[in-house]
């Protein structure tokens, strides 16, 4: 993920601490009727708190220092925890008592709510969760809409998972789950990568290793210089691009070694790369002027360019090992086809 997002994320985590309650919420006048059943469960629950045997003792507080309750209750890295989690969970909240910044959005009090919702790692408690609810910060609609699902959960008992983001309505909020969602794909992929690299000929192993840096780099430089950051859901839009981008770069290497890559010819690729240079020379010209309203830069985009010419410079080189029967000219003309649909976005 682009250290813009990283910022965008950190500095707002403040938002989603545990917080004023959702019943004293005063500033919605407005929508008091659309917001009054939520309020309403809000104030009859007041500041429900966990039974104390579900704490953790002093000496795991301890033990659990640096831990995260994300970590262990997604499977990021490792396999889900349920009940580590939770412990983790309170000693992060109980670390983040006095601190107006509290907790990362996934975690103490976010983990808390989802692990009594759920009755992973503890008994299930709807009441325990909702106040959780009532107590992190968000949306309006968010946090009337999370109240409201919990208390139909409650009413239908129901068993189907609850998550933070099943009632998100912001932009801000999205970055927050697009950069969850972005973590908890790494262990996959990387299992994808693995199950590729042991079908790459050892041959063409060094140089499949720079492909995936040169893909990296254009990842990076394509998701944060030529996505429109002018929204309130400029985070997610990034992760969301950066996170297909790698996605498509595994797509192409099984193309290629399952011998499904399409054909193509010199005229083709010359006629591809003619197009190319039109939509760049386009989007050049487009983004200097005054009519547009994005935040990508002409210079962002030559940045990206010239690591997008990097990338397909090495799967050209890794093509004419892993499949030496194919030919330059297919693999460029798929992968130009593919740029200069990007470049030609940037001009729209």
């Amino acid at each position: 993920m682009r250290i813009l997002a990283l910022v965008l994320l950190v500095s707002l985590t403040s938002t989603v601490a545990r917080a004023q309650n959702w019943a004293d919420e005063k500033s919605l006048a407005q929508f008091e009727r659309e917001y009054a059943p939520s309020k309403a469960l809000c104030r009859k629950l007041g500041d429900r708190e966990p039974p104390a045997a579900d704490r953790p003792t002093p000496s795991q507080s301890k033990a659990l220092r640096g831990c995260s309750s994300e970590a262990l209750y997604y499977g990021q890295g490792m396999k889900p925890d349920y009940a580590r989690a939770r412990l983790c969970a309170f000693t992060e909240a109980d670390a983040g008592k006095g601190d107006s910044r509290v907790n990362d959005v996934f975690s103490g009090p976010t983990i808390l709510m989802q692990l009594y919702a759920n009755g992973l790692g503890v008994k299930r408690d709807l009441d325990v969760a909702t106040a959780y609810a009532c107590s992190i910060d968000g949306a309006p609609a968010e946090r009337a809409g999370r109240v409201d699902h919990l208390a139909a959960l409650k009413a239908n008992r129901s068993a189907k998972r609850f998550d933070y983001c099943d009632d998100i309505t912001s932009g801000l909020a999205g970055g927050f789950c697009a950069a969850r969602d972005a973590e908890k794909a790494k262990d996959g992929r990387a299992a994808r990568t693995a199950a590729l690299v042991a079908r790459v000929p050892p041959a063409a192993r060094p140089s499949f290793a720079a492909l995936q840096v040169a893909s990296a780099r254009f990842v990076s430089a394509h998701g944060g210089g030529e996505v429109d950051l002018s929204g309130t859901a400029r985070a997610q839009m990034e992760i969301d691009e950066e996170e297909a981008t790698r996605d498509r770069f595994l797509m192409h290497v099984a193309a290629l070694l399952n011998g499904k890559w399409p054909p193509a010819s010199p005229a083709q690729a010359k006629a591809a790369d003619d197009a190319l240079n039109a939509a760049y020379r386009k989007a050049q010209a487009f983004l200097p002027t005054k009519k547009n309203y994005t935040t990508v830069k002409a210079d962002e985009v030559k940045t990206a360019q010239r690591g997008w010419l990097s990338y397909r410079d090495a799967f050209v080189r890794f093509a004419a090992l892993a499949a030496p029967g194919l030919g330059a000219d297919a693999v460029t003309t798929l992968l130009t086809t593919e740029r200069t649909t990007q470049l030609s976005e940037l001009a729209q």
